[in-house]
């Protein structure tokens, strides 16, 4: 029994590392807007490897991801993030880096999806995001207001309002 855990635990911590571990392609300077299509995976990756991996573990990958991101939604035709200042904490860089991954990730996957599903996913993955590394990332009243809001049920009519919809 014990050895069936044990098994089970480090396959498991196993394939986190390695859904952990990719690399990133380097992308020319200059862009055609059809050429940003073929970095949508890569996108995706770096999604989900700044939603899932604590900001202090791994700094320059946190920060290599954090940069091919946001170069790429600087220049894609395919995504547009809406930052709403009452929905996050733009002074902490980790949970607006989260709100924009959890938005990007969203739109890629569910192209049809508009700018208030987008909105509501990355709002409720920011807050995951922040009650799971909230000791790396510090702690923030507007995200503490906004995690109130959502145990009332509140928070479909706040990120609604925000967005201005």
């Amino acid at each position: 029994m014990k050895r069936t855990i044990l098994l089970l635990v480090a396959l498991m911590m196993a394939q986190f590392a390695m859904a952990q571990q990719f690399s990133l392609p380097i992308m020319p300077e200059k862009l055609w807007p059809s050429d940003y299509a073929k970095y949508e995976t890569d996108v995706l990756n770096c999604c989900n490897y700044l939603l899932t991996a604590d900001p202090a573990f791994n700094q320059p990958k946190h920060e290599e991801c954090a940069s091919f991101l946001l170069r790429w939604l600087s220049g894609t035709p395919e995504v547009s993030v809406a930052i709403a200042p009452d929905l996050v904490d733009i002074k902490n860089s980790n949970l607006l880096l989260a709100y924009i991954s959890a938005w990007t990730r969203h739109a890629l996957e569910y192209k049809e999806d508009g700018s208030l599903v987008c909105a509501n996913v990355a709002v409720e993955d920011m807050l995951r995001y922040y009650e799971t590394f909230k000791g790396s990332v510090g702690k923030s009243k507007k995200t503490e207001k906004l995690l109130k809001q959502q145990q009332r049920g509140d928070l479909a009519a706040v990120v609604s309002k925000a967005i201005g919809i």
